[in-house]
């Protein structure tokens, strides 16, 4: 008689499903979390242990198993990211976590770094010894001061325990940790404006390639992942592979930190897995909206915005639902525009953002997106309107996009473009007749 193969357990989708249980965000808001003592009481520092017992190669290949993909906002595959840095060339790595958390609609790593740093720190150990990178540092948001003090305080409680510097906890292996504060700008969001930045040099993007992995910060091996990932990287070595990659769906596996703003009931951070719908959480988690809504920016403030309807609500938060959808899941950073508010002014404040936070250092980008989108917007939404307005913005928008030095210029088009794709109605208005659909509750002043 030929045996029948188990049928394997259906994949975690839900936060309502009994087998999920919050693991980045278990110990946030707890008294003490961000001590050495409460961590370890929890079982901190253990899956660094486990990873010196596998080796290099195998925690590499623990973290591909396990699908985890970069949670900075382009998820691409993180074990493959960390398999090109190279090996065996004599030269020093490094490693670097992006928390400069600056993406409008995005705050999920701020509560990390506060409540729960050592969780980061034995993330980066794991993923240094991977990458046999000696020297690591942590780039946070010049204004998370709070942040940084924390995290600079775990630093010198790992230090002192000896889970910092030469031979860590007796395995043979050396990591210096070290935190960077950032000056406020958004651009050092690209990793090599944030690594030009590191160096003390002005924080604009660099020719790629070469890529990081090849000739990163001071020239030498640099790998750079985002908080929420090497804090997941720790989860994995502390449950496994087969743990995380039970979460999610068949390309979107494990947990995410969904951030939900706007006029809902309970605005915050949700720990859910990939794959649950946004009905769920808005309505399940965030208790649901408080006034009608018009649209919903899915994953930050540089995804194309989607209009409110049921199909979008029941759209599941992954990679590849949401691309389907016509955007990005981005840092899962979701905000909600309320039907009277006029969609035009919106998308005009998230311009004046681009606008002001672009380096300058392409010509699509400093003078399409800082002087001309900018001036075009203000014109719409203060009165002075024409007909041909809404061309020009796209015509404009064709010659901007894909032709920037980064992708600042195109995370500017995503609004715009996607705002007059799904309500073209309202700027026809403030182009034609100079009034718009939906009178501003909160006006903008004149740039």
């Amino acid at each position: 008689m030929t045996a029948t193969a188990p049928t394997p357990p259906k994949p975690i989708t839900s936060a309502k499903d009994p087998r999920f249980a919050p693991t980045l965000y278990a110990h946030v808001g707890q008294a003490e979390s961000w001590t050495l003592d409460y961590y370890r009481r929890n079982g901190g520092y253990e899956p660094v242990k486990r990873a010196f017992a596998m080796g290099p190669d195998a925690v590499i290949e623990e973290v591909k198993k396990s699908g985890l993909r970069g949670r900075g906002g382009a998820g691409f595959a993180t074990g493959l990211k960390w398999s090109f840095m190279p090996l065996k060339d004599g030269k020093p790595h490094y490693i670097i976590c992006n928390a400069d958390e600056s993406e409008p609609g995005s705050f999920k790593d701020r509560y990390l770094l506060s409540e729960d740093p050592h969780q980061l720190i034995e993330g980066m150990i794991i993923a240094a010894f991977a990458m046999r990178a000696s020297v690591g540092y942590i780039y946070i948001r010049g204004e998370y001061v709070h942040a940084a003090e924390r995290v600079w305080a775990a630093i010198h409680e790992a230090r002192e325990a000896g889970l910092l510097g030469q031979n860590i906890l007796g395995s043979g292996f050396d990591f210096q940790l070290y935190v960077h504060r950032g000056a406020g700008a958004y651009i050092c969001g690209e990793e090599t404006a944030l690594m030009n930045s590191l160096e003390g040099l002005r924080a604009n993007p660099r020719l790629k390639p070469p890529f990081p992995a090849a000739a990163g910060l001071y020239g030498l091996p640099t790998t750079i992942n985002n908080v929420e990932t090497f804090c997941a990287a720790t989860q994995i070595l502390r449950y496994g592979a087969d743990w995380h990659a039970g979460m999610g769906t068949e390309k979107s596996k494990g947990m995410k930190l969904f951030q939900i703003s706007g006029p809902v009931a309970r605005p915050g951070v949700y720990e859910l897995p990939l794959g649950t719908t946004f009905r769920e959480l808005i309505y399940d988690w965030a208790g649901g909206p408080l006034e009608e809504m018009k649209a919903i920016i899915p994953g930050g403030s540089s995804c194309p915005m989607l209009p409110w309807t049921d199909a979008i609500l029941d759209t599941p938060m992954d990679y590849e639902s949401v691309a389907a959808a016509g955007s990005m899941l981005g840092t899962g950073g979701v905000t909600l525009i309320p039907k009277a508010d006029c969609i035009v002014n919106a998308t005009w404040n998230l311009v004046r953002f681009y606008g002001h936070e672009s380096c300058g250092k392409c010509t699509p980008c400093r003078e399409g997106i800082s002087s001309w989108m900018t001036r075009m917007y203000q014109k719409l939404v203060t009165g002075r309107g024409q007909p041909g307005d809404v061309q020009l913005i796209l015509d404009m928008s064709d010659n901007i996009g894909g032709r920037s030095f980064c992708a600042l210029a195109d995370a500017c088009l995503g609004p715009v473009l996607s705002s007059i794709k799904h309500f073209r109605e309202e700027y026809d208005a403030l182009a034609t007749t100079q009034q718009p659909l939906y009178p501003a509750r909160r006006r903008w002043k004149d740039a």
